[in-house]
């Protein structure tokens, strides 16, 4: 029933977003996820991770330890399709997905209106008016260095309810940066105990967290 009960709101956690920006050395792969409909449903390896818009753009990229993993892309009403990202050889992969309408031919004879597909590109919008004064400088982010430590392999593991990604070797340590403060660490791994806990990232370096899940 506890198993039951994570799914669960793990997967109403999935539109949560936070500022995945500052992992600016992550060493895995980021996919940005270009779909029309861009309300398709996402499968990471058969597992619902929301909407193809929250993947839409740079800053909003799903962040996962390697290549070894699928996507699907699924809406009712249109054929789901399947991206295996062992055939992307770029850590940075933007994927451009038109899903076709049920009843389409090969050809493509039925599919979505050439206007519908043209709307769904971005547009340029006029520049805001320059401000008058100077603003005051930024005040420079401190970022501390976590080393993140998981086993099994293929552990899902969720950062403050945001799936982040899973673990694809076992002990391999993936080192994030974070702005000190508190988070909620979750991982998951079906057979497995599932692992909770609030973490407190001080203001320094480095920092060392292990997970280990256990049977």
């Amino acid at each position: 029933m506890s198993v039951v009960l994570f799914l669960a709101g793990a997967l109403a956690a999935c539109s949560i977003h936070v500022p995945w920006e500052v992992l600016d050395d992550y060493d895995g792969v980021r996919v940005v996820m270009r779909v029309v409909p861009d309300d398709a449903d996402v499968l990471l390896n058969g597992r619902f991770i929301g909407a193809a818009y929250e993947y839409a753009s740079a800053d909003l990229a799903l962040r996962l330890a390697s290549r070894q993993n699928e996507l699907v892309f699924r809406k009712k009403g249109f054929r789901e399709q399947a991206v295996d990202l062992r055939d992307h050889p770029s850590r940075n992969i933007t994927l451009k997905v038109i899903l076709e309408a049920e009843g389409v031919g090969e050809d493509g004879a039925a599919s979505e209106a050439p206007e519908e597909r043209q709307a769904y590109e971005a547009k340029s919008e006029p520049l805001p008016p320059q401000p008058t004064e100077k603003p005051a400088p930024a005040e420079t982010r401190f970022l501390a260095q976590v080393a993140l430590t998981v086993t099994p392999e293929e552990t899902a593991v969720y950062i403050d309810n945001r799936f982040w990604g899973l673990a694809t070797a076992e002990r391999k340590t993936i080192f994030l940066r974070l702005p000190p403060g508190k988070y909620a660490i979750t991982a998951f791994k079906p057979g497995y105990a599932t692992y909770s806990q609030e973490i407190v990232v001080p203001k320094q370096e480095k920092f060392e967290l292990e997970i280990s899940l256990q049977k």
